[in-house]
């Protein structure tokens, strides 16, 4: 029905309609996907909408063709967006600059002698001028042989251990809010940002849990590779690893000043006990990682009954619509029932008089 909601103007109903389709497939019919896509892009919301296409390039067809015009267009959409906003921006600017030009030239006429802003002026382009000369380009990293390549999956493998210890140690107890950092579920320290590493990584710890390896619990290692993909798709978008590192380095912070108030306050804490600092700042970034997930649950809570007030409204105006013309076709029935019955009485009453005549 999503198609057809659209096709009559009834955004909300049609996003409502997806999110169903989604949920009713388990995220692994295409279609619904891309009709929530489509469905996101009527409302103007071309960011979620191309985060629908990607899913299913992604994980349910990566040759989707409709998918892949329709992440086109979002990007297309968004690129707008943010040139309008730029074009905004830049005459701001130019204002201001205007602006500041003008105070500067009423400033300046003020003065008896200019000549000390040219020079510092004439300085500023000096020296800009040499720092761009000096400036060494920046190294580019070459790729690795697929030989080496090889051996670091290897050695990624010998350090990861057994399958089954890490299908627990992926699926512990509330293991949904642990695994929201994604350098946890990877094993890996939060300083690594080298990607040959993390990709290496990735691929030995998908091997260890991928459910046509784990032939004795596929149930549980189709979940914990699931939180794998999941973790390594984060990891492949620079702007969200660096934000997830922030995070981590702020939970360092508070664990770290956590474990000293702890240990000020309690003579039987050591303040060198290394491993209480751990557990405190790792406890501490946990918690970070979890409050913004509830803050981006409610965001979506929000936006759900957001979207169901708007088909309520939806509604509201489609059946003001429905009774408008319901009544509009009955006075006009009723018009022309009036129009019948009044001429035949005057025929009746004309009748009547060339009898009595």
């Amino acid at each position: 029905k999503s198609a057809a909601h659209l096709a009559y103007g009834e955004k909300s109903k049609a996003l409502h309609d997806a999110r169903k389709c989604v949920e009713y497939s388990g995220g692994k019919w295409a279609k619904g996907h891309t009709r929530l896509a489509a469905a996101m892009m009527s409302l103007g919301r071309y960011g979620e909408a191309a985060d629908a296409y990607s899913t299913v390039l992604n994980e349910v067809e990566p040759n989707n063709e409709v998918a892949k015009r329709g992440f086109e267009d979002c990007r297309k959409k968004e690129q707008q967006l943010r040139e309008e906003k730029e074009r905004e921006l830049r005459k701001m600017q130019e204002v201001l600059d205007q602006q500041k030009k003008v105070e500067k030239e009423e400033s300046n006429n003020q003065k008896d002698d200019n000549g000390g802003d040219e020079e510092d002026d004439l300085l500023d382009d000096f020296f800009s001028e040499v720092e761009k000369a000096t400036e060494k380009p920046k190294p580019t990293k070459k790729s690795e042989p697929d030989e080496e390549a090889t051996n670091r999956i290897k050695t990624q493998l010998n350090d990861l251990g057994t399958s089954q210890s890490q299908i627990d140690r992926l699926l512990q107890v509330n293991y949904e809010w642990k695994n929201l950092n994604p350098f946890y579920v990877l094993d890996i320290p939060h300083t690594i940002d080298d990607d040959s590493i993390i990709s290496a990584r990735y691929r030995a710890l998908s091997l260890l849990v991928h459910p046509d390896k784990c032939l004795d619990d596929p149930v549980r290692a189709k979940t914990a590779f699931e939180q794998v993909r999941k973790a390594m798709n984060q990891m492949n978008d620079v702007d969200k690893r660096k934000h997830v590192r922030a995070l981590i380095e702020e939970g360092m912070k508070q664990g770290k000043r956590a474990w000293k108030e702890e240990c000020s306050n309690s003579s039987s804490v050591q303040l060198d006990n290394e491993e209480g600092m751990s557990q405190a700042q790792s406890k501490a970034t946990m918690k970070i990682f979890a409050e913004i997930e509830q803050k981006r649950r409610e965001i979506e809570r929000r936006k759900r009954k957001f979207e169901q007030r708007e088909r309520a409204q939806e509604d509201d105006e489609k059946k003001k619509e429905t009774d408008e013309r319901r009544f509009q076709k009955e006075w006009r029935e009723g018009e022309r029932v009036d129009k019948r019955v009044g001429n035949w009485r005057d025929f009746q009453v004309g009748d009547k008089k060339k009898r009595t005549s």
